[in-house]
């Protein structure tokens, strides 16, 4: 069996408008070279995270230390989170740093015909409905889908933000 290899770790950055966007892709381990990140100076930056495939705990501590390192004067909005990037969110205090989630992916399972998406969500529109998820039909039979995992475990990132 062939394992699929995982996207080489890079951040990639672009200006738009008044803010720095910076997408992070690849595995978040002992090679990836955060460096980018934690000098990263603009009035807001815009952490892009779909493509972030999985972090290690060597991963989080690097992370951590660059997201401290970003100015408190810069406004930090993440994403586009990945589904690891959650998880992490949810179960390392200062994972986020001084910023917030803007929007995330959600691994979503078909009640009728089993198929299987991954969802993006506002945040703000999750909180908007009392800290859950909205209605998502399956783009291939239209069936009621719900997220394959615990909801409340999986959205605690979004409860300790709003309070």
């Amino acid at each position: 069996m062939t394992q699929r290899s995982a996207l080489p770790f890079r951040i990639e950055s672009h200006k738009d408008g008044g803010r720095l966007v910076l997408c992070v892709f690849g595995v978040i381990d002992e090679r990836a070279d955060l460096g980018r990140l934690a000098t990263a100076d603009a009035p807001l930056i815009w952490l892009h995270l779909e493509h972030v495939s999985r972090i290690n705990s060597f991963g989080v501590r690097s992370w951590i230390d660059a997201v401290r390192r970003i100015s408190n004067q810069c406004r930090l909005v993440f994403s586009h989170c990945s589904p690891p990037i959650v998880d992490q969110c949810n179960m390392v205090a200062g994972f986020l740093g001084h910023g917030s989630i803007e929007s995330f992916y959600a691994p979503m399972m078909c009640d009728t015909c089993g198929g299987e998406e991954k969802t993006l969500f506002k945040t703000k529109d999750c909180l908007a409905l009392g800290g859950v998820l909205p209605e998502v039909r399956c783009s291939h039979c239209s069936g009621s889908m719900d997220i394959d995992d615990l909801e409340e475990q999986y959205l605690m990132f979004m409860h300790s933000e709003a309070g």
